[in-house]
């Protein structure tokens, strides 16, 4: 008898968070994650399909607003702590075998909390209503299996943002918000050997028409 009622109270247990995690789950807004390297035009995509999108709102998220912003100020008198190890996050500048320069982005033990912070923001939003469309640049692919955990159960899109390396190097060059070098350091990597939902070329499509792509997508 008493296995029985364990049965019972067992399977009880299993439908109702079941149905509550189906319940909720229907109230999350969506998440579509533009991944590629600096550079790639990645914002400019988020914002042409911001406006594609309204009334309904998406909001801007990504690696900018919740990773860079809540990080201290770089400024040129504290710039050389800034090129050295330390628990934050630093830089330093190699070339490859063809002489190109390198600049390569480190993170100490605080920094990756702040990562993680910013994959668990992401999510947040998104089980909070809000529909969600994130600039991101996966610098190591920890960070992407942790931002896939913590968006297990919401609906997530994942578009891969390529560019040939050649047309990134000339924006980078003429935009100046980065060293020239910061792209290639993680450009081979970026995407790893994940499966996408969409891969969009930044180069031969403009902004508008990558955001167009993204909304038939999702339609679908």
């Amino acid at each position: 008898m008493k296995i029985i009622l364990v049965g019972i109270f067992l399977a009880v247990v299993c439908i109702s968070s079941y149905w509550y995690f189906r319940s909720n789950r229907n109230t999350y807004g969506m998440i579509i994650i533009l991944n590629g390297p600096s550079g790639s035009g990645k914002s400019s995509i988020q914002k042409e399909f911001q406006k594609l999108m309204m009334p309904n709102l998406w909001i801007k998220l990504g690696i900018d607003n919740l990773f860079n912003a809540p990080m201290p100020d770089i400024t040129a008198e504290n710039l050389n702590y800034w090129q050295s190890p330390n628990p934050i996050r630093w830089v330093e500048k190699t070339q490859d075998q063809e002489g190109n320069n390198v600049i390569t982005l480190f993170l100490g033990d605080q920094g990756e909390k702040v990562a993680y912070g910013m994959n668990s923001a992401i999510a947040e939003y998104a089980k909070s209503g809000c529909n969600v469309i994130v600039d991101y640049i996966a610098y190591h692919h920890t960070w992407f299996d942790d931002l896939k955990k913590n968006c297990s159960g919401i609906k997530t899109y994942y578009v891969a943002v390529d560019i040939p390396l050649d047309i990134l190097e000339q924006r980078e060059a003429a935009r100046g918000t980065s060293p020239k070098g910061h792209a290639r350091s993680h450009y081979f990597t970026v995407y790893g050997d994940y499966l996408y939902d969409l891969r969009v070329d930044s180069s031969k499509n403009s902004p508008l028409h990558t955001a167009q792509e993204i909304k038939e997508m999702i339609e679908r």
